[in-house]
Protein backbone atom coordinates (compact mmCIF):
# COMPACT_ATOMS: atom_id res chain seq x y z
CA UNK A 1 0.00 0.00 0.00
CA UNK A 2 2.38 2.48 0.96
CA UNK A 3 4.59 1.79 -2.66
CA UNK A 4 0.94 2.77 -4.28
CA UNK A 5 0.96 5.97 -2.24
CA UNK A 6 4.59 6.84 -3.33
CA UNK A 7 4.20 5.33 -6.59
CA UNK A 8 1.07 7.98 -7.06
CA UNK A 9 3.14 11.22 -5.32
CA UNK A 10 5.63 10.69 -7.76
CA UNK A 11 2.83 10.52 -10.92
CA UNK A 12 0.74 13.10 -9.77
CA UNK A 13 2.89 16.10 -10.53
CA UNK A 14 3.75 15.35 -14.27
CA UNK A 15 -0.16 14.57 -15.03
CA UNK A 16 -1.19 17.90 -13.22
CA UNK A 17 1.54 19.49 -15.56
CA UNK A 18 0.01 17.67 -18.55
CA UNK A 19 -3.09 18.98 -17.63
CA UNK A 20 -2.04 22.31 -17.66
CA UNK A 21 -0.07 22.16 -20.42
CA UNK A 22 -3.19 21.14 -22.65
CA UNK A 23 -5.14 23.84 -21.05
CA UNK A 24 -2.33 26.02 -22.25
CA UNK A 25 -2.03 24.83 -25.46
CA UNK A 26 -4.96 25.75 -28.54
CA UNK A 27 -6.67 22.86 -29.31
CA UNK A 28 -7.22 24.67 -33.00
CA UNK A 29 -5.86 23.96 -36.40
CA UNK A 30 -6.20 27.41 -37.37
CA UNK A 31 -3.78 29.31 -35.61
CA UNK A 32 -2.12 31.18 -37.77
CA UNK A 33 0.61 32.75 -35.44
CA UNK A 34 2.36 33.37 -32.00
CA UNK A 35 0.99 36.42 -31.71
CA UNK A 36 0.67 37.89 -28.19
CA UNK A 37 3.39 35.15 -27.00
CA UNK A 38 5.93 36.33 -24.52
CA UNK A 39 4.34 40.02 -21.99
CA UNK A 40 0.98 39.46 -23.89
CA UNK A 41 -0.62 37.36 -21.25
CA UNK A 42 -3.27 37.02 -18.70
CA UNK A 43 -2.60 37.09 -15.13
CA UNK A 44 -5.52 35.04 -13.07
CA UNK A 45 -4.72 33.07 -9.39
CA UNK A 46 -3.07 30.52 -11.45
CA UNK A 47 -0.16 32.77 -12.52
CA UNK A 48 0.34 33.71 -16.42
CA UNK A 49 -1.85 32.08 -18.66
CA UNK A 50 -1.38 31.81 -22.15
CA UNK A 51 -4.33 33.75 -24.34
CA UNK A 52 -4.61 30.49 -26.16
CA UNK A 53 -6.77 29.50 -23.22
CA UNK A 54 -8.97 31.86 -24.18
CA UNK A 55 -9.57 29.33 -27.27
CA UNK A 56 -9.30 26.41 -25.17
CA UNK A 57 -12.51 27.63 -23.09
CA UNK A 58 -14.21 28.81 -26.76
CA UNK A 59 -13.97 25.12 -27.87
CA UNK A 60 -15.40 23.79 -24.84
CA UNK A 61 -18.08 25.86 -24.69
CA UNK A 62 -17.64 28.21 -22.08
CA UNK A 63 -18.13 30.91 -24.34
CA UNK A 64 -18.74 33.91 -21.96
CA UNK A 65 -15.55 32.42 -19.65
CA UNK A 66 -13.40 32.89 -22.75
CA UNK A 67 -15.02 35.83 -24.33
CA UNK A 68 -14.78 37.39 -20.51
CA UNK A 69 -10.65 36.24 -19.81
CA UNK A 70 -9.98 38.24 -23.73
CA UNK A 71 -11.56 41.06 -22.74
CA UNK A 72 -9.41 41.15 -19.57
CA UNK A 73 -6.56 41.21 -21.92
CA UNK A 74 -7.86 43.91 -24.04
CA UNK A 75 -8.28 45.85 -20.65
CA UNK A 76 -4.86 45.28 -19.79
CA UNK A 77 -2.51 45.77 -22.80
CA UNK A 78 -4.92 48.20 -24.39
CA UNK A 79 -5.65 46.72 -27.72
CA UNK A 80 -7.21 43.89 -29.68
CA UNK A 81 -5.14 40.42 -31.18
CA UNK A 82 -6.73 39.94 -34.49
CA UNK A 83 -5.43 36.94 -34.70
CA UNK A 84 -7.19 35.11 -31.26
CA UNK A 85 -10.48 37.56 -32.65
CA UNK A 86 -10.45 35.59 -35.97
CA UNK A 87 -9.75 32.18 -34.50
CA UNK A 88 -12.77 33.14 -31.87
CA UNK A 89 -15.28 33.40 -34.47
CA UNK A 90 -14.84 30.65 -36.83
CA UNK A 91 -14.83 28.79 -33.48
CA UNK A 92 -17.99 30.20 -32.58
CA UNK A 93 -19.32 29.57 -36.04
CA UNK A 94 -18.88 26.06 -36.22
CA UNK A 95 -20.51 25.15 -33.17
CA UNK A 96 -23.55 27.01 -34.48
CA UNK A 97 -23.29 24.70 -37.47
CA UNK A 98 -22.59 21.52 -35.70
CA UNK A 99 -25.35 22.61 -33.37
CA UNK A 100 -28.53 20.15 -32.82
CA UNK A 101 -30.70 23.69 -33.27
CA UNK A 102 -31.89 24.29 -36.11
CA UNK A 103 -31.78 27.98 -35.40
CA UNK A 104 -28.75 28.10 -34.51
CA UNK A 105 -27.53 26.28 -37.80
CA UNK A 106 -29.29 29.19 -39.36
CA UNK A 107 -27.79 31.77 -37.64
CA UNK A 108 -24.16 30.56 -38.38
CA UNK A 109 -25.34 29.81 -42.21
CA UNK A 110 -25.86 33.57 -42.38
CA UNK A 111 -22.95 34.03 -40.20
CA UNK A 112 -20.68 32.36 -42.73
CA UNK A 113 -21.90 34.44 -45.93
CA UNK A 114 -21.96 37.75 -44.03
CA UNK A 115 -18.06 37.38 -43.29
CA UNK A 116 -17.68 35.74 -46.69
CA UNK A 117 -15.54 33.38 -45.44
CA UNK A 118 -13.96 30.40 -47.55
CA UNK A 119 -12.61 28.73 -44.68
CA UNK A 120 -15.34 27.37 -43.66
CA UNK A 121 -16.23 25.14 -46.38
CA UNK A 122 -16.65 22.16 -43.69
CA UNK A 123 -19.25 24.31 -42.24
CA UNK A 124 -20.78 25.01 -45.36
CA UNK A 125 -21.32 20.87 -46.08
CA UNK A 126 -23.20 20.31 -42.81
CA UNK A 127 -25.37 22.77 -44.34
CA UNK A 128 -26.11 21.82 -47.36
CA UNK A 129 -26.69 18.27 -45.86
CA UNK A 130 -29.29 19.34 -42.80
CA UNK A 131 -32.05 17.79 -42.82
CA UNK A 132 -33.88 21.19 -42.68
CA UNK A 133 -34.53 22.65 -46.26
CA UNK A 134 -34.51 26.32 -45.26
CA UNK A 135 -30.95 26.06 -44.09
CA UNK A 136 -30.09 24.05 -47.06
CA UNK A 137 -31.77 26.44 -49.59
CA UNK A 138 -29.92 29.34 -47.20
CA UNK A 139 -26.52 27.23 -47.45
CA UNK A 140 -26.92 26.93 -51.40
CA UNK A 141 -27.33 31.16 -51.63
CA UNK A 142 -24.10 31.95 -50.00
CA UNK A 143 -22.29 29.25 -50.98
CA UNK A 144 -23.35 31.01 -54.79
CA UNK A 145 -21.63 34.31 -53.66
CA UNK A 146 -17.96 32.57 -53.30
CA UNK A 147 -15.56 32.25 -56.12
CA UNK A 148 -14.07 29.18 -54.77
CA UNK A 149 -13.05 25.60 -56.64
CA UNK A 150 -14.74 23.80 -53.64
CA UNK A 151 -17.82 25.15 -54.33
CA UNK A 152 -19.13 23.56 -57.02
CA UNK A 153 -19.03 19.90 -55.16
CA UNK A 154 -20.75 21.02 -52.36
CA UNK A 155 -23.62 22.39 -55.04
CA UNK A 156 -23.17 18.75 -56.18
CA UNK A 157 -24.13 17.64 -53.00
CA UNK A 158 -27.10 20.24 -51.88
CA UNK A 159 -28.32 18.54 -55.83
CA UNK A 160 -28.84 15.28 -54.11
CA UNK A 161 -31.70 16.59 -51.37
CA UNK A 162 -34.74 14.83 -50.55
CA UNK A 163 -36.30 18.18 -50.81
CA UNK A 164 -37.27 19.29 -54.36
CA UNK A 165 -36.87 22.49 -54.03
CA UNK A 166 -33.63 22.86 -52.89
CA UNK A 167 -32.02 20.34 -56.13
CA UNK A 168 -33.78 22.83 -57.92
CA UNK A 169 -31.99 25.78 -55.98
CA UNK A 170 -28.45 23.98 -56.67
CA UNK A 171 -29.19 23.44 -59.87
CA UNK A 172 -29.76 26.69 -60.65
CA UNK A 173 -26.79 27.90 -58.74
CA UNK A 174 -24.46 24.95 -60.83
CA UNK A 175 -26.23 26.70 -63.90
CA UNK A 176 -24.93 30.43 -63.00
CA UNK A 177 -21.56 29.09 -62.52
CA UNK A 178 -22.03 27.44 -66.43
CA UNK A 179 -20.48 24.21 -64.74
CA UNK A 180 -19.72 21.74 -67.37
CA UNK A 181 -20.91 18.34 -65.52
CA UNK A 182 -24.56 19.54 -64.54
CA UNK A 183 -26.33 19.26 -67.49
CA UNK A 184 -26.37 15.62 -67.37
CA UNK A 185 -28.06 16.12 -63.71
CA UNK A 186 -30.61 18.49 -64.90
CA UNK A 187 -31.75 16.67 -67.86
CA UNK A 188 -31.66 13.38 -65.23
CA UNK A 189 -33.36 15.37 -62.72
CA UNK A 190 -36.33 16.96 -65.23
CA UNK A 191 -37.00 13.09 -67.02
CA UNK A 192 -37.99 12.31 -63.07
CA UNK A 193 -40.71 14.87 -62.92
CA UNK A 194 -44.37 15.13 -64.54
CA UNK A 195 -44.02 17.04 -68.18
CA UNK A 196 -45.55 20.19 -66.70
CA UNK A 197 -42.89 20.68 -64.41
CA UNK A 198 -40.43 20.69 -67.22
CA UNK A 199 -41.33 24.26 -67.84
CA UNK A 200 -38.60 25.72 -65.27
CA UNK A 201 -36.14 24.10 -66.74
CA UNK A 202 -35.00 25.38 -70.48
CA UNK A 203 -33.58 28.40 -68.59
CA UNK A 204 -31.58 26.41 -67.11
CA UNK A 205 -30.04 25.06 -70.05
CA UNK A 206 -30.03 28.19 -71.83
CA UNK A 207 -27.84 29.78 -69.01
CA UNK A 208 -25.15 26.88 -69.04
CA UNK A 209 -24.89 27.69 -72.85
CA UNK A 210 -22.40 24.62 -73.71
CA UNK A 211 -22.75 22.19 -76.63
CA UNK A 212 -24.89 19.69 -74.56
CA UNK A 213 -26.87 21.88 -72.94
CA UNK A 214 -27.94 24.09 -76.33
CA UNK A 215 -28.49 20.11 -77.39
CA UNK A 216 -30.72 19.08 -74.86
CA UNK A 217 -32.95 22.84 -75.48
CA UNK A 218 -33.57 22.11 -78.75
CA UNK A 219 -34.91 19.16 -78.00
CA UNK A 220 -37.21 20.97 -75.87
CA UNK A 221 -38.49 23.68 -78.35
CA UNK A 222 -40.16 20.73 -80.20
CA UNK A 223 -41.52 19.49 -76.29
CA UNK A 224 -44.82 17.56 -76.80
CA UNK A 225 -46.33 20.15 -74.05
CA UNK A 226 -46.96 23.64 -75.39
CA UNK A 227 -45.78 25.41 -72.09
CA UNK A 228 -42.36 23.93 -72.23
CA UNK A 229 -41.96 24.79 -76.07
CA UNK A 230 -42.77 28.12 -75.35
CA UNK A 231 -40.26 28.73 -71.94
CA UNK A 232 -37.75 26.94 -74.32
CA UNK A 233 -38.32 29.60 -76.95
CA UNK A 234 -38.00 32.69 -75.04
CA UNK A 235 -35.14 31.24 -72.99
CA UNK A 236 -33.09 30.72 -76.10
CA UNK A 237 -33.81 34.44 -77.66
CA UNK A 238 -33.43 35.95 -74.38
CA UNK A 239 -29.78 34.23 -74.19
CA UNK A 240 -28.92 35.24 -77.89
CA UNK A 241 -29.35 31.72 -79.44
CA UNK A 242 -29.60 33.08 -82.72
CA UNK A 243 -28.23 29.26 -83.79
CA UNK A 244 -32.20 28.24 -83.16
CA UNK A 245 -33.45 30.91 -85.18
CA UNK A 246 -34.58 28.21 -88.22
CA UNK A 247 -36.66 26.30 -85.40
CA UNK A 248 -38.40 29.80 -84.46
CA UNK A 249 -39.47 30.40 -87.59
CA UNK A 250 -41.03 27.37 -88.61
CA UNK A 251 -42.53 27.37 -85.29
CA UNK A 252 -44.27 30.66 -85.69
CA UNK A 253 -46.32 29.32 -88.51
CA UNK A 254 -48.34 26.83 -86.19
CA UNK A 255 -51.89 27.96 -85.73
CA UNK A 256 -51.70 28.23 -81.83
CA UNK A 257 -52.09 32.18 -81.18
CA UNK A 258 -50.06 31.50 -77.62
CA UNK A 259 -46.81 29.76 -79.90
CA UNK A 260 -47.03 33.00 -82.26
CA UNK A 261 -46.80 35.29 -79.68
CA UNK A 262 -43.93 33.68 -78.92
CA UNK A 263 -42.18 33.12 -81.96
CA UNK A 264 -42.94 36.62 -82.34
CA UNK A 265 -41.22 38.19 -79.48
CA UNK A 266 -38.46 36.01 -80.13
CA UNK A 267 -37.35 37.04 -83.56
CA UNK A 268 -37.43 40.44 -81.99
CA UNK A 269 -34.98 39.96 -79.36
CA UNK A 270 -32.74 38.27 -82.00
CA UNK A 271 -32.98 40.93 -84.27
CA UNK A 272 -33.67 38.78 -86.82
CA UNK A 273 -34.47 40.97 -89.81
CA UNK A 274 -35.40 38.37 -92.55
CA UNK A 275 -38.33 37.39 -90.21
CA UNK A 276 -39.88 41.15 -90.88
CA UNK A 277 -42.61 39.68 -93.83
CA UNK A 278 -43.40 36.86 -91.31
CA UNK A 279 -43.84 39.51 -88.53
CA UNK A 280 -46.10 41.61 -90.61
CA UNK A 281 -47.77 38.80 -91.12
CA UNK A 282 -48.33 38.21 -87.51
CA UNK A 283 -48.65 41.75 -86.80
CA UNK A 284 -52.33 41.46 -88.87
CA UNK A 285 -53.62 38.30 -86.61
CA UNK A 286 -56.83 38.61 -85.06
CA UNK A 287 -55.49 37.75 -81.46
CA UNK A 288 -54.03 40.73 -79.46
CA UNK A 289 -51.36 39.00 -77.89
CA UNK A 290 -49.90 38.04 -81.04
CA UNK A 291 -50.48 41.22 -82.54
CA UNK A 292 -49.06 43.48 -79.70
CA UNK A 293 -45.86 40.64 -80.07
CA UNK A 294 -45.13 41.64 -83.62
CA UNK A 295 -45.59 45.02 -83.52
CA UNK A 296 -43.22 45.39 -80.79
CA UNK A 297 -40.52 43.51 -82.51
CA UNK A 298 -41.17 45.00 -85.96
CA UNK A 299 -40.51 48.52 -83.88
CA UNK A 300 -37.16 46.78 -82.75
CA UNK A 301 -36.63 46.22 -86.40
CA UNK A 302 -36.93 49.72 -87.24
CA UNK A 303 -40.77 49.52 -88.64
CA UNK A 304 -41.59 52.53 -86.85
CA UNK A 305 -45.23 52.78 -88.12
CA UNK A 306 -46.42 50.19 -85.79
CA UNK A 307 -46.13 51.99 -82.75
CA UNK A 308 -48.99 53.24 -83.52
CA UNK A 309 -50.98 49.35 -83.43
CA UNK A 310 -49.66 49.52 -80.00
CA UNK A 311 -50.40 52.80 -79.13
CA UNK A 312 -54.02 52.01 -79.32
CA UNK A 313 -53.73 48.87 -78.06
CA UNK A 314 -53.02 50.58 -74.73
CA UNK A 315 -55.47 53.83 -75.53
CA UNK A 316 -58.44 50.76 -75.39
CA UNK A 317 -56.87 50.58 -71.68
CA UNK A 318 -55.22 46.91 -72.72
CA UNK A 319 -52.62 46.49 -69.54
CA UNK A 320 -50.37 44.56 -71.81
CA UNK A 321 -50.00 47.04 -74.32
CA UNK A 322 -48.74 49.55 -71.12
CA UNK A 323 -45.72 48.52 -70.57
CA UNK A 324 -44.29 48.42 -74.26
CA UNK A 325 -44.68 52.02 -74.14
CA UNK A 326 -41.90 52.47 -71.73
CA UNK A 327 -39.26 52.45 -74.49
CA UNK A 328 -40.59 54.11 -77.14
CA UNK A 329 -41.18 58.01 -77.91
CA UNK A 330 -43.58 60.58 -77.42
CA UNK A 331 -45.96 58.33 -75.26
CA UNK A 332 -45.74 60.56 -72.05
CA UNK A 333 -49.32 62.37 -73.45
CA UNK A 334 -51.02 59.26 -73.52
CA UNK A 335 -49.57 56.93 -69.89
CA UNK A 336 -50.66 60.79 -68.75
CA UNK A 337 -54.03 60.33 -70.07
CA UNK A 338 -54.30 56.56 -68.48
CA UNK A 339 -53.43 58.22 -65.01
CA UNK A 340 -56.89 59.20 -64.49
CA UNK A 341 -58.65 56.01 -65.55
CA UNK A 342 -61.45 55.00 -63.04
CA UNK A 343 -59.84 51.25 -63.11
CA UNK A 344 -56.80 51.09 -60.39
CA UNK A 345 -55.04 48.34 -62.32
CA UNK A 346 -54.69 51.08 -65.49
CA UNK A 347 -53.14 54.00 -63.14
CA UNK A 348 -51.29 51.61 -61.52
CA UNK A 349 -49.58 50.17 -64.79
CA UNK A 350 -49.22 53.60 -66.80
CA UNK A 351 -47.86 55.24 -63.53
CA UNK A 352 -45.11 52.74 -63.35
CA UNK A 353 -44.45 53.18 -67.33
CA UNK A 354 -44.43 56.88 -66.57
CA UNK A 355 -41.96 56.56 -63.56
CA UNK A 356 -39.46 54.40 -65.94
CA UNK A 357 -39.72 57.58 -68.25
CA UNK A 358 -39.00 59.95 -65.26
CA UNK A 359 -42.15 61.50 -65.27
CA UNK A 360 -43.19 62.78 -61.75
CA UNK A 361 -46.98 63.17 -62.47
CA UNK A 362 -47.00 59.66 -61.72
CA UNK A 363 -46.13 60.02 -57.95
CA UNK A 364 -49.24 60.40 -56.56
CA UNK A 365 -50.42 56.91 -58.19
CA UNK A 366 -47.21 55.66 -57.00
CA UNK A 367 -47.72 56.93 -53.17
CA UNK A 368 -50.89 54.45 -53.27
CA UNK A 369 -48.85 51.92 -54.59
CA UNK A 370 -46.20 52.33 -51.81
CA UNK A 371 -48.47 53.02 -48.85
CA UNK A 372 -49.85 49.96 -47.24
CA UNK A 373 -53.74 50.94 -46.01
CA UNK A 374 -57.05 48.83 -45.23
CA UNK A 375 -57.49 47.60 -48.82
CA UNK A 376 -54.21 45.51 -48.20
CA UNK A 377 -53.42 45.66 -52.08
CA UNK A 378 -50.94 43.41 -53.26
CA UNK A 379 -49.28 43.63 -56.63
CA UNK A 380 -48.79 40.72 -58.82
CA UNK A 381 -47.33 39.68 -62.27
CA UNK A 382 -49.46 38.63 -65.16
CA UNK A 383 -48.44 37.13 -68.64
CA UNK A 384 -50.40 37.21 -71.50
CA UNK A 385 -50.72 33.37 -73.15
CA UNK A 386 -46.96 32.97 -75.07
CA UNK A 387 -45.55 34.97 -71.85
CA UNK A 388 -43.34 37.26 -73.56
CA UNK A 389 -45.92 40.58 -72.36
CA UNK A 390 -46.47 41.16 -69.37
CA UNK A 391 -48.62 43.49 -66.68
CA UNK A 392 -49.05 44.12 -63.02
CA UNK A 393 -52.78 42.85 -61.73
CA UNK A 394 -53.58 44.62 -58.66
CA UNK A 395 -54.85 42.11 -55.47
CA UNK A 396 -57.43 43.89 -52.62
CA UNK A 397 -56.80 41.79 -49.12
CA UNK A 398 -53.40 40.42 -50.64
CA UNK A 399 -52.74 38.90 -47.47
CA UNK A 400 -55.65 36.51 -47.61
CA UNK A 401 -55.43 35.84 -51.09
CA UNK A 402 -51.70 34.85 -50.74
CA UNK A 403 -52.61 31.75 -47.93
CA UNK A 404 -55.53 31.11 -50.57
CA UNK A 405 -53.71 30.55 -53.45
CA UNK A 406 -50.48 29.34 -52.06
CA UNK A 407 -48.65 32.24 -53.16
CA UNK A 408 -45.84 34.88 -51.41
CA UNK A 409 -47.81 38.10 -52.79
CA UNK A 410 -46.41 40.27 -50.10
CA UNK A 411 -42.59 39.44 -50.34
CA UNK A 412 -43.58 40.06 -54.47
CA UNK A 413 -45.12 43.36 -53.86
CA UNK A 414 -42.46 44.56 -51.23
CA UNK A 415 -39.75 43.72 -54.14
CA UNK A 416 -41.62 45.69 -56.47
CA UNK A 417 -42.30 48.95 -54.00
CA UNK A 418 -38.16 48.64 -53.48
CA UNK A 419 -37.75 48.74 -57.00
CA UNK A 420 -40.13 51.93 -56.98
CA UNK A 421 -38.05 53.52 -54.86
CA UNK A 422 -34.62 52.94 -56.48
CA UNK A 423 -36.29 54.31 -59.50
CA UNK A 424 -37.36 57.21 -57.79
CA UNK A 425 -33.76 57.98 -57.48
CA UNK A 426 -33.74 59.07 -60.73
CA UNK A 427 -36.43 61.46 -60.66
CA UNK A 428 -35.23 65.50 -59.79
CA UNK A 429 -33.91 65.61 -56.17
CA UNK A 430 -36.90 67.52 -54.72
CA UNK A 431 -39.42 65.05 -55.70
CA UNK A 432 -37.47 61.52 -54.28
CA UNK A 433 -37.27 63.67 -51.26
CA UNK A 434 -40.83 64.56 -51.02
CA UNK A 435 -41.32 60.72 -51.62
CA UNK A 436 -39.37 60.20 -49.03
CA UNK A 437 -40.78 62.22 -46.54
CA UNK A 438 -43.98 60.88 -46.58
CA UNK A 439 -43.11 57.30 -46.28
CA UNK A 440 -41.21 58.59 -42.78
CA UNK A 441 -44.53 60.30 -42.34
CA UNK A 442 -46.80 57.56 -42.70
CA UNK A 443 -44.04 54.82 -41.39
CA UNK A 444 -43.98 52.11 -43.69
CA UNK A 445 -41.29 50.82 -41.60
CA UNK A 446 -40.37 47.62 -44.23
CA UNK A 447 -39.53 50.53 -46.92
CA UNK A 448 -37.21 52.36 -44.45
CA UNK A 449 -34.05 50.76 -44.76
CA UNK A 450 -34.16 50.89 -48.54
CA UNK A 451 -35.43 55.03 -48.26
CA UNK A 452 -32.17 55.28 -46.24
CA UNK A 453 -29.95 53.33 -47.92
CA UNK A 454 -30.85 56.09 -51.51
CA UNK A 455 -30.73 59.16 -48.89
CA UNK A 456 -27.35 57.99 -47.80
CA UNK A 457 -26.14 57.40 -52.02
CA UNK A 458 -27.88 60.59 -52.85
CA UNK A 459 -25.39 62.38 -50.41
CA UNK A 460 -27.18 65.76 -50.78
CA UNK A 461 -27.75 68.84 -48.59
CA UNK A 462 -31.23 67.86 -48.61
CA UNK A 463 -30.54 63.93 -48.38
CA UNK A 464 -28.78 65.61 -44.93
CA UNK A 465 -31.26 67.49 -43.76
CA UNK A 466 -34.05 65.50 -43.79
CA UNK A 467 -31.93 62.50 -42.43
CA UNK A 468 -31.25 64.99 -39.26
CA UNK A 469 -34.75 66.12 -39.12
CA UNK A 470 -35.85 62.60 -38.41
CA UNK A 471 -33.03 61.21 -36.32
CA UNK A 472 -34.84 64.03 -34.15
CA UNK A 473 -38.19 62.29 -34.25
CA UNK A 474 -39.85 61.78 -31.44
CA UNK A 475 -42.31 58.73 -31.32
CA UNK A 476 -40.51 56.61 -33.88
CA UNK A 477 -37.16 55.13 -32.56
CA UNK A 478 -36.83 52.81 -35.45
CA UNK A 479 -36.67 55.31 -38.17
CA UNK A 480 -34.75 57.85 -35.38
CA UNK A 481 -32.14 55.20 -34.90
CA UNK A 482 -32.01 53.94 -38.55
CA UNK A 483 -30.78 57.88 -39.53
CA UNK A 484 -28.61 58.07 -37.06
CA UNK A 485 -26.99 55.10 -37.91
CA UNK A 486 -26.83 56.65 -42.14
CA UNK A 487 -25.41 60.30 -40.54
CA UNK A 488 -22.78 58.20 -39.18
CA UNK A 489 -21.89 56.38 -42.01
CA UNK A 490 -21.66 59.45 -43.49
CA UNK A 491 -19.41 61.25 -40.85
CA UNK A 492 -21.78 63.83 -40.63
CA UNK A 493 -21.56 65.73 -36.93
CA UNK A 494 -23.66 64.71 -34.27
CA UNK A 495 -24.35 62.57 -31.23
CA UNK A 496 -25.08 59.49 -33.71
CA UNK A 497 -22.48 57.25 -32.48
CA UNK A 498 -23.59 57.45 -28.83
CA UNK A 499 -27.02 56.95 -29.90
CA UNK A 500 -26.15 54.05 -31.88
CA UNK A 501 -24.17 52.54 -28.68
CA UNK A 502 -26.92 53.16 -26.35
CA UNK A 503 -29.52 51.77 -28.63
CA UNK A 504 -26.96 48.57 -29.24
CA UNK A 505 -26.57 47.81 -25.40
CA UNK A 506 -30.89 48.22 -24.73
CA UNK A 507 -31.20 45.74 -27.73
CA UNK A 508 -28.00 43.31 -27.35
CA UNK A 509 -30.66 40.60 -25.18
CA UNK A 510 -33.27 40.23 -27.16
CA UNK A 511 -33.88 37.77 -30.14
CA UNK A 512 -33.65 40.07 -32.81
CA UNK A 513 -32.39 38.02 -35.82
CA UNK A 514 -35.27 36.84 -37.66
CA UNK A 515 -35.37 36.59 -41.25
CA UNK A 516 -38.04 37.50 -44.00
CA UNK A 517 -39.46 34.29 -45.96
CA UNK A 518 -37.45 33.42 -48.86
CA UNK A 519 -38.49 32.75 -52.25
CA UNK A 520 -36.98 30.06 -54.96
CA UNK A 521 -35.69 31.22 -57.89
CA UNK A 522 -38.53 29.77 -60.27
CA UNK A 523 -40.19 32.22 -58.19
CA UNK A 524 -38.27 35.31 -57.59
CA UNK A 525 -37.16 35.77 -61.17
CA UNK A 526 -40.95 36.93 -61.69
CA UNK A 527 -40.30 40.34 -59.52
CA UNK A 528 -37.02 42.55 -59.36
CA UNK A 529 -35.19 42.21 -56.46
CA UNK A 530 -33.30 40.21 -54.20
CA UNK A 531 -34.55 37.24 -52.43
CA UNK A 532 -31.78 36.13 -50.51
CA UNK A 533 -31.79 35.23 -46.80
CA UNK A 534 -32.63 38.72 -46.19
CA UNK A 535 -33.22 39.97 -41.89
CA UNK A 536 -36.35 41.65 -41.32
CA UNK A 537 -36.59 45.52 -40.74
CA UNK A 538 -35.30 45.52 -36.88
CA UNK A 539 -32.83 42.65 -37.48
CA UNK A 540 -31.47 44.57 -40.61
CA UNK A 541 -30.84 47.68 -38.47
CA UNK A 542 -29.28 45.87 -36.01
CA UNK A 543 -26.91 44.09 -38.21
CA UNK A 544 -25.91 46.76 -39.91
CA UNK A 545 -25.17 48.87 -36.96
CA UNK A 546 -23.23 46.19 -35.60
CA UNK A 547 -21.05 45.80 -38.78
CA UNK A 548 -20.69 50.13 -39.43
CA UNK A 549 -19.41 50.32 -35.63
CA UNK A 550 -17.16 47.28 -36.52
CA UNK A 551 -15.65 48.10 -39.63
CA UNK A 552 -14.89 51.72 -38.38
CA UNK A 553 -12.09 50.23 -36.40
CA UNK A 554 -12.42 51.40 -33.35
CA UNK A 555 -12.16 49.78 -30.44
CA UNK A 556 -15.16 50.99 -28.92
CA UNK A 557 -17.19 49.35 -32.00
CA UNK A 558 -15.30 45.85 -31.48
CA UNK A 559 -16.07 46.27 -27.92
CA UNK A 560 -19.41 46.39 -28.43
CA UNK A 561 -19.64 43.31 -30.67
CA UNK A 562 -17.52 41.43 -28.10
CA UNK A 563 -20.00 42.38 -25.47
CA UNK A 564 -23.36 41.45 -27.10
CA UNK A 565 -21.35 37.89 -27.58
CA UNK A 566 -20.59 37.63 -24.14
CA UNK A 567 -23.74 39.14 -22.65
CA UNK A 568 -25.94 39.39 -24.90
CA UNK A 569 -29.02 36.53 -26.13
CA UNK A 570 -27.25 33.18 -27.22
CA UNK A 571 -28.37 31.83 -30.46
CA UNK A 572 -26.99 35.98 -31.82
CA UNK A 573 -23.80 35.45 -31.17
CA UNK A 574 -23.15 32.87 -34.23
CA UNK A 575 -24.51 35.70 -36.60
CA UNK A 576 -22.28 37.94 -34.42
CA UNK A 577 -19.31 35.72 -35.39
CA UNK A 578 -19.28 36.49 -38.88
CA UNK A 579 -19.99 39.97 -38.46
CA UNK A 580 -16.73 40.09 -36.01
CA UNK A 581 -14.84 37.70 -38.55
CA UNK A 582 -15.86 40.64 -41.35
CA UNK A 583 -15.02 43.41 -39.20
CA UNK A 584 -11.25 42.44 -38.59
CA UNK A 585 -11.10 41.35 -42.70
Amino acid sequence: MRKLFFLIFLIAPSLWGVRFSLIEAAPYSGDRGNAGAGKNQILNRNGYISKNQVLYLMQAGEAERGIALYEQWVKENEKHDFTILEQVGHILLSQGARSNDEESQLLSMYGLGTAGSQEGMELYEIGVTSQNPVIQMATIQFLSRLQDDRVEDLLFKAFSSPYLLVRMESAYALAMRRSEKVTGMIDSLMHKLPPYMHVYFPELFAMIGTADAAGVLKQMVSHRHLSVRLASILSAAKYGRDDFLSEIRAAATHADQAEQETCAAALGYLKDSHSIPLLKTLAESPHSNVKLAACRSLERLGEITYRETIMKSALEKNPLAISLLIDMPNTDRLLTTLLSDYNFHIRANAALALLKRRQPNAIPTLLSILFKDEKDLGFQPVYSLGHSLMAWKVIPSATQYGKKMGQDISAITLALREQILQDCLELPEEDFLNIAHEIFKKKENELIPMVIHLLENLNTKGAIALLQKESRRVGAPFIRTYCHLALYRMKIEGPHKETLYKWLKQEQEQDLFQFREMLSWTDRKEAAGSFTLTPKETSRLLIETYETLAESHEREGIDLLLQAIHLGNKKNRFALAGLLLKAIQ
